[in-house]
């Protein structure tokens, strides 16, 4: 992991968030949700702090649990500008359906 990196993304977060996040961030590969879609394999949080770096959310953490009842999906684009970013911070994964569910971190559907 780039230590420059690693201060940008500390940088980027919320000031709580640099304690909250374990690395590298994983990001899934999920065919079954369409072209170029891709999960975070993680806690909330972590999905969280992804989906705010990669912009599709602005607020804080409470306010993304209220509005997030599902797995969030990021696309291709998304994750190419989050790679140029942090390309030592991320690992990209492939999987199927149902693995972040299964995460005893995510509390998801029931």
């Amino acid at each position: 992991m780039k230590p420059e990196e690693l201060k940008e993304l500390a940088a980027s977060l919320p000031d709580t968030a640099p304690n909250r996040v374990t690395l590298p961030l994983v990001l899934l590969r999920r065919r079954d949700l369409g072209s170029g879609a891709f999960t975070v394999f993680g806690d909330p949080y972590e999905e969280y702090v992804l989906v705010l770096l990669a912009g599709s959310f602005d607020g804080t953490f409470e306010e993304f649990k209220e509005q997030t009842h599902r797995t969030a999906t990021i696309y291709k684009p998304q994750i190419s500008r989050l790679l140029r970013r942090f390309h030592s911070l991320i690992v990209i994964g492939f999987g199927g359906a149902g693995l972040n569910e299964s995460s005893p971190h995510y509390p998801g559907e029931t």
